[in-house]
């Protein structure tokens, strides 16, 4: 045998060294780009296709028309925005400006899973962290429609990236770097500010490498990158279509900038919600996920407690934004806490993966043996979060807003005026200002506005001959116009909102439910009451003890998805009704089924008969009322035969046992 000299050994591990650090790199840029590509790949199979409701709707507005959105303004996304929709990708410009927010998710993956690798120097670790960050419900969401989320994640994800780097290595371009992109993330989230106190830590420990001269380039960085804020002034100027930055004076813009224009009373701290935090990340990173942090952050704490200090502060702070800004969607503020448990999962992930390596006594298995098994165990995490949230996120078949605001438009007389909120507004805006339909029709986010006097400005409308319409949409119209008009549904069931005014269960986060309604607003409720049925409407179906339906027609026996088909039905008192009434209709296939999402049924129609008109208690013996509403038919069906089924139930109990009760076939529909 031959033995190897000392010198030979050194000169051996030299000629070595180019090619250990060359497949370092190899492996670096592997876990960098296959994680946010693998985030990328399934985030464009979920992504919606076409303008969604509320700010996803706004935004697609604002960046195709470059307009100025509600609060901040957003100058940095609508710019972004508008870059996107010159991609030669999908078929609008609402589908490009939601194929920005996947990028940019996708980015903000790829860069956890680069400072995941220089924390660690291990590439598979990386990849568990990084792809965890990007299969949590909450940040797979946000990236499938046009949101500021996942731009904020990314500037987050980069600044992080760069305050590291430069903690390490103390160049002074790194932490100019950090700066610009703090200043350019401010132009896009105020989310982003809490990277500025959580840097102390870094800033702190490395205070001594930090020159005058670095210092005051640092805010010049910041500056600049905050100088993207002069858009608002300059295109508030020129009165573009969509502006929130009205009147267009420079209190508006400093308004904006400043505090964002958001009301004092959005912000009230409430230890009550401390369970929201947990809840939520429960449920996004799973409890293993969470295990995985704590080892991270212990094992951060002994190994780099300067960059543990940072990445809690990033937590804490955001907890206390979630827990004191009082908006409905606070659960996607907890994006910047995933990021930093992202951080840890990976430093735990890699030290799992360390102890496997390392040779221990009384383990008859070879390393690659225990490290292969250890790896198998922590890849189940992102793989069973990718299997559980598919399903759950993808909007890939959504068009419902398109459709609803496409319909809607089509059928309201000239000059009409919608009062709705920016919920609902938003698809109608963009109808209107990016496909260019129906400009005669004021869409007015009326129940938004704080303190607006509804029923004064309905009024008003009506007093110069504008027909009025109310939709639902996170605020349905304020009890007010209920008690000055009559509310005539037109459309019911046709807008997709929350499952829950208030802040929803970690479950039904992302669920959108067909049950918002549109109305026409009357002075005076019209006449329901007919003499007859007509000629081949008629039917004889008892529902209930008091009502039968007596009639019932469609304006059409065939429709094609994503369009509407106006129902009418003719119901007889045979006695003298007492109860509320309701009924809800239902499509069923040739298989009998009704098609759900998220266990609720895509197709339906669900009110009190008669609802805001003439309900049922008073109904004469023997009087006929007929009702007619619209309803949209989805494009989540498959095409073929639908039986109409009728439900009625007793609208006045808060819990109806709907389900129960029996439900009678009227007529059938052919979808296309």
């Amino acid at each position: 045998m031959q033995l190897e000299l000392p010198g030979r050994r050194a000169d051996t591990f030299a000629l070595r060294l180019p090619r250990m650090l060359a497949g370092q790199r190899i492996a670096t840029a592997a876990a960098v780009a296959g994680s946010g590509l693998a985030a990328f790949a399934l985030y464009l199979a979920t992504l919606a296709p076409s303008v969604m409701w509320y700010d996803m709707g706004e935004f697609a507005t604002a960046s195709s028309t470059l307009g100025i959105a509600h609060n901040t303004g957003y100058p940095l996304l609508i710019l972004l925005g508008k870059a996107f929709t010159f991609l030669p990708a999908g078929d609008s410009d609402a589908y490009r400006v939601n194929l920005m927010s996947a990028a940019f998710t996708a980015l903000a993956v790829a860069l956890t899973a680069w400072t995941i690798d220089d924390l660690t120097g291990d590439a598979f670790a990386a990849c568990i962290g990084a792809l965890t960050l990007a299969f949590a419900g909450t940040v797979w969401g946000s990236a499938t429609w046009a949101t500021s989320y996942g731009l904020n994640l990314f500037f987050l994800a980069l600044i992080s990236k760069l305050l590291l780097a430069w903690h390490r290595d103390r160049a002074p371009s790194l932490l100019i770097a950090a700066a610009f992109a703090f200043g350019l993330g401010m132009c896009n989230h105020r989310l982003t500010a809490l990277a500025a106190p959580a840097s102390l830590p870094l800033i702190i420990a490395a205070r001594r490498d930090v020159s005058v001269r670095t210092a005051l380039l640092a805010g010049a960085a910041t500056a600049l990158g905050l100088a993207v804020y002069a858009y608002l002034p300059i295109r508030g100027e020129q009165e573009p279509a969509l502006s929130w930055a009205r009147p267009a004076e420079w209190r508006t813009y400093a308004s904006m900038f400043i505090n964002g224009q958001t009301p004092a009373g959005y912000w009230t701290f409430d230890a009550a919600r401390r369970e929201v935090p947990w809840a939520y990340a429960r449920f996004d990173l799973a409890p293993g996920g969470l295990a995985l942090a704590a080892l991270g952050a212990a094992v951060c704490m002994v190994r780099k407690r300067a960059v543990a200090a940072y990445l809690a502060a990033i937590v804490a702070l955001d907890l206390a934004i979630v827990l004191s800004y009082r908006i409905h969607n606070i659960y996607a503020y907890l994006a910047p806490s995933y990021f930093a448990l992202a951080l840890l999962i990976g430093v735990a992930a890699a030290w799992i993966i360390e102890r496997a390596r390392s040779e221990r006594r009384g383990v008859g298995l070879p390393p690659w043996v225990r490290v292969a098994a250890a790896g198998a165990v922590l890849a189940l995490l992102p793989a069973w979060l990718a299997a559980a949230n598919f399903a759950r996120v993808d909007r890939s078949g959504d068009y419902t807003a398109h459709d609803f605001a496409r319909t809607t438009l089509e059928r309201l007389p000239a000059g009409a005026v919608v009062m709705t909120d920016s919920w609902t507004a938003s698809p109608l805006w963009y109808a209107q200002l990016v496909d260019g339909m129906r400009r005669d029709v004021l869409v007015s986010p009326a129940f938004s506005v704080e303190g607006e006097d509804t029923v004064a400005l309905a009024r008003q409308h009506l007093a110069a001959g504008r027909p009025v319409y109310a939709a639902d949409g996170l605020r349905r119209p304020p009890a007010a116009m209920h008690d000055a008009f009559t509310l005539q549904p037109v459309l019911v069931d046709g807008i997709e909102i929350m499952v829950t005014d208030a802040l929803p269960t970690p479950r039904y986060r992302d669920a959108l439910v067909m049950r918002g309604s549109l109305y026409r607003v009357l002075d005076t409720p019209p006449e329901t009451a007919v003499d007859a049925v007509p000629a081949g409407a008629e039917r004889d179906i008892r529902l209930g003890d008091e009502l039968r339906l007596a009639g019932f027609e469609t304006d059409g026996a065939v429709a094609d998805r994503g369009s509407v088909v106006q129902l009418t039905y003719y119901w007889r008192a045979d006695k003298p009704v007492t109860q509320r009434l309701g009924a809800v209709t239902l499509f069923a296939d040739a298989a009998g089924r009704i098609a759900t999402r998220d266990g609720w049924p895509l197709w339906q129609q669900a009110r009190a008969i008669g609802e805001n008109v003439r309900e049922t208690p008073g109904w004469r013996a023997g009087e006929t009322v007929r009702e007619s509403y619209f309803v949209l038919v989805p494009r989540g069906i498959a095409p073929g035969d639908y039986d109409v089924r009728v439900t009625v139930y007793d609208a006045s109990d808060p819990a109806p046992a709907i389900d129960g009760a029996p439900a009678a076939t009227v007529g059938r529909i052919t979808v296309r």
